[in-house]
C-alpha cells in the first residue's frame, strides 16, 4: 500500500469555481468523525503489514476540524495501520485557519507537510473567486508557517482568471517565490459544470480567457519558477530539489492507495472502488457497514490509466514497464503511435523512456488520447 487519502469535507464557504464534494455545514462534525473512525478500523482489518508513506489529509478544508478530531483521527491512523518513519503527513489549509496555535497543534500531530490554498494574492481575484482569506492573509499564512517550524510548505495557485492580466499573474507567481515556499502547484481555472462560475458563463456574464493567453501565463510561470531553482515535475506541480509531492507521486507512479471519507477513491493495482458524495448517506453506510461501489479495471483501462498518470509527469512512460504489464501486443501498439510524436518533437526519448516535452504539456490531453488504444 502507498498511501492514505481522508477526505474532510467541511468548508467554510462555497467557492465559485469548486466542484469537489463539500459542505458548509459543521453541524455533523463529530457524527461525521465517528463514521470516519469506523471506516479507518474496518479497512485497516484488510491492509496488513503494508506500509504507508504518505498522510495527506485533503477537502473540503481540513485545517477547519478541531485539534480534538484531528487527534482522533491521526490516533486511529497511527494505531491501526503500519506507518513509515519518514512517512509524509499532508494537511490541506485555508490561510485564515493558520493562526499561532493551529499551526502548533498541526505539528504536535506529526504533520510535517501544509499544502496552503491561496489561489492568488490579488484581493480582486480572490473576491471573483469568494474565497474566505484576503491577500494579507495569505501572505502570513505562509510566513507564519514557516516561523512555526515547516520546512515543507505548498501553496496552491489558479491563473487564467477572468479578469487577471498577465502582469497580474507575474506578480502572482513573484509573491509566491519571494516566500518560504517549497512546493508550488498552480492550476489553470476551468468552469466545471454545476459550479457558480459555470453558470455565469452559460449567462455571458464571465467567460473563460483566451487560449493564447492562457498560454503566455503558461511560458511565464515555467519561466519564472524556474529560473527561481525549482523543478517542473508534472503538468502542474514545482518543486525545490527534495520536496516533490510523495503522495502525488503516488498516483502518477500507479501504486495502490486507500481513500477515506465521502468521495474518496482507492486503487489496489487491479480495481478501483469509492465511496458515495453524499455526508448523510456516507455515514449511514459506515454505521450499517456497507461498503463503497467498485469495479475491476481490464487491461486496457489499466493501460491508459497508466499512459495518463505517467505522461503528465517529467518521468514520462516506459517501454519496457509497458511490455510488462501490458504484454508485447500493447508494446508494439505503443511505439507504432508514439512514432508520430517523437516525429513532430511532442514525445522525446531517452533510452526506453518517453516523455512531453514540457513546453507542450498543455497539448498532453491531445498526446495522451492519441497513444490509447482502439
Amino acid at each position: 500500500m502507498g498511501g492514505m487519502y481522508i477526505h474532510i469535507p467541511f468548508c467554510r464557504q462555497a467557492c465559485r469555481y469548486c466542484d469537489f464534494f463539500f459542505s458548509v455545514s459543521l453541524k455533523y462534525q463529530d457524527q461525521f468523525i465517528n463514521a470516519l473512525i469506523l471506516e479507518l478500523e474496518a479497512k485497516s482489518k484488510n491492509i496488513k503489514n503494508q506500509e504507508m508513506e504518505s498522510i495527506y489529509l485533503g477537502g473540503g478544508t481540513p485545517s477547519l476540524l478541531s485539534s480534538e478530531n484531528l487527534t482522533r483521527i491521526l490516533n486511529v491512523v497511527r494505531n491501526r495501520y503500519l506507518i513509515s518513519e519518514q512517512a509524509e503527513v499532508t494537511i490541506e489549509c485555508n490561510p485564515d485557519d493558520l493562526v499561532a496555535s493551529r499551526l502548533q497543534a498541526f505539528k504536535s500531530l506529526g504533520v510535517n507537510r501544509l499544502s496552503i490554498g491561496i489561489q492568488s494574492f490579488d484581493d480582486r481575484d480572490l473576491k471573483l473567486m469568494r474565497r474566505s482569506h484576503n491577500a494579507i492573509q495569505a501572505e502570513k499564512s505562509v510566513e507564519d508557517a514557516s516561523s512555526a517550524g515547516f520546512a515543507n510548505i505548498s501553496v496552491d495557485l489558479i491563473y487564467g482568471i477572468p479578469g487577471q492580466s498577465s502582469g497580474g499573474w507575474r506578480e502572482n507567481i513573484f509573491k509566491a517565490l519571494s516566500l518560504p515556499v517549497a512546493h508550488l502547484s498552480a492550476y489553470h481555472l476551468t468552469f466545471e459544470k454545476g459550479t457558480v462560475f459555470d453558470h455565469w458563463r452559460k449567462k455571458g456574464k464571465l467567460m473563460p480567457v483566451p487560449e493564447e493567453q492562457s498560454e503566455i501565463m503558461y511560458g511565464m510561470l515555467r519561466e519564472e519558477v524556474l529560473e527561481a531553482g525549482f523543478e517542473h515535475y508534472e503538468i502542474s506541480n514545482f518543486a525545490r530539489k527534495g520536496y516533490r509531492s510523495r503522495h502525488n507521486q503516488l498516483y502518477w507512479s500507479g501504486k495502490p492507495y486507500l481513500g477515506i471519507g465521502p468521495s474518496a477513491h482507492s486503487f489496489n493495482g487491479t480495481s478501483r472502488s469509492w465511496n458515495m458524495s453524499s455526508l448523510k448517506g456516507y455515514m449511514e453506510s459506515v454505521s450499517e457497514g456497507r461498503s463503497g461501489k467498485s469495479e475491476i479495471l481490464s487491461l486496457k483501462e489499466r493501460y491508459h490509466d497508466y499512459l495518463i498518470t505517467s505522461l503528465r509527469t517529467s518521468n514520462g512512460a516506459d517501454r519496457t514497464c509497458i511490455l510488462q504489464q501490458f504484454g508485447v501486443d500493447y508494446r508494439q501498439y505503443f511505439d507504432r503511435q508514439a512514432s508520430q510524436f517523437i516525429s513532430a518533437g511532442s514525445l522525446c526519448e531517452e533510452g526506453d523512456r518517453l516523455f512531453i516535452d514540457p513546453k507542450k504539456w498543455l497539448l498532453a490531453d491531445h498526446i495522451i488520447s492519441g497513444l490509447f488504444m482502439d
